[in-house]
């Protein structure tokens, strides 16, 4: 059973446990019903304590001691060193609050203590908000309203802290994982700009939120689309979407099919094969105003049925288009003992019904002249004698060379 507070009697207790009712669903009911009490989760060091005045959260007392104003003022550089050792030794000495120890340093005036007093609620808001899996205690009444220091706080801004707390890395990823293929956008209240039911300020926000806000506060975006193109990690982009479904700001839903052109539907629709061809009724198929369609090659399409090779009507572009010839060119399966049909077997182009003789084969080929064969020239090595002197050309060499006559040897008897 959920934790319902409105049931719950005036200056009465109840107890619950976190597993059932999360903490921000707990903070949401108290919104909701408008209840001035006290919540109480009891960890290790003790009990923590957030009290609520008409449901909005009013003020936060730690079981441990965290987030002094001190340390706080030190860690956003309003002090530095040496203020902070003398503020310290004053608080200490006379027991009095820090806020007005460091008032009267100079340090603070009263819109910057109060500013410093907000931050160190939100920062221990956050602190009791990781606080999950353990038994609670809500005690409803004004007298639950002791020991704590007045600062008011957006409910909704404790909730984010909340959700972000209790909401892991890998709980985040598996809610990308989930919603990646589904759009979403928020339904803002009235007058709401960004979809946010407080300032950015109230969450610590800047520019990269506005932005990330304002892509889905006026139409459906894809998770996917956030994700990968948005202005967030994708890690802060789930806690922020997450955060707006718990607020039930946050609608999704599938995302729509990309819209199919109607001229596309229709070529991936298959036609009948025992509609090709056939006029519908009404129709004038000899009509000189119909353009011949050209074919259309697309993957996925019904082809057209081969064509007997022996077609009466095989005309000029059923001669010419490489895909006729590819669908002639098909090698039928031969029936019983019957010898297949070669494939480059000769066909007539046309047959004739009135002039059957033109149906005859064509006259065989005449023999081909034969190839003519040139003579290598043949060069000769010996030299030849010239026309008009008396030197011999070598063809081999192309040179001149001159060869006289030898000179007679005589030999005269003894």
């Amino acid at each position: 059973m959920s934790f319902d507070p409105s049931r719950v009697p005036e200056d009465t207790c109840v107890e619950g446990h976190l597993d059932g009712d999360a903490v921000y669903d707990v903070l949401l009911s108290l919104h909701a019903s408008r209840i001035t009490g006290r919540l109480t989760v009891e960890d290790a060091a003790g009990k923590n304590h957030l009290f609520f005045m008409q449901g909005r959260p009013v003020g936060v007392s730690l079981a441990e001691y965290a987030h002094p104003l001190g340390q706080l003022l030190l860690e956003l550089g309003r002090v530095n060193g040496a203020t902070f050792v003398r503020a310290q030794r004053r608080i200490a000495e006379s027991n009095r609050l820090a806020g007005q120890v460091f008032k009267e340093l100079g340090v603070l005036d009263e819109d910057g203590l109060r500013d410093v007093l907000a931050t160190q609620a939100r920062r221990k808001a956050e602190h009791f908000c990781r606080l999950g899996s353990r038994p609670f205690t809500f005690c409803r009444g004004l007298s639950f309203l002791s020991g704590f220091t007045s600062t008011p706080m957006d409910l909704f801004a404790v909730v984010y802290l909340a959700v972000r707390a209790q909401l892991g890395s890998d709980a985040r990823a598996a809610w990308i994982e989930h919603a990646r293929g589904q759009q979403v956008r928020i339904t803002n209240a009235p007058g709401d700009e960004i979809g946010l039911p407080a300032p950015l300020a109230a969450f610590g926000f800047g520019a990269a939120e506005e932005r990330f806000l304002r892509r889905i506060v006026g139409g459906w975006e894809k998770v996917a689309d956030l994700v990968e193109t948005g202005t967030l990690p994708p890690d802060e982009a789930a806690l922020l979407l997450r955060y707006l479904e718990v607020l039930g700001r946050l609608e999704r839903r599938a995302s729509p099919a990309a819209a199919v052109p109607a001229h596309v539907s229709a070529l991936l629709r298959a036609p009948d094969p025992a509609s090709l061809g056939a006029p519908e009724a009404g129709d004038d198929v000899f009509s000189s105003n119909d353009a011949p369609t050209p074919p259309i090659a697309m993957a996925g399409a019904l082809a057209a049925p081969p064509m007997a090779p022996d077609s009466v009507f095989a005309g000029p572009g059923e001669r010419t288009d490489p895909r006729m010839r590819s669908i002639h060119d098909q090698r039928t399966e031969p029936a019983g003992d019957a010898e297949p049909t070669p494939v480059n077997a000769p066909r007539p182009r046309f047959r004739s019904v009135l002039f059957p003789e033109q149906n005859a084969p064509p006259p065989p080929a005449h023999d081909a002249p034969a190839p003519v064969v040139k003579k290598k020239k043949v060069k000769r090595t010996e030299p030849l004698p010239s026309d008009t002197s008396g030197l011999r050309v070598s063809e081999t060499r192309k040179e001149k060379t001159n060869v006289g006559p030898m000179p007679s040897i005589v030999i005269e008897d003894e």
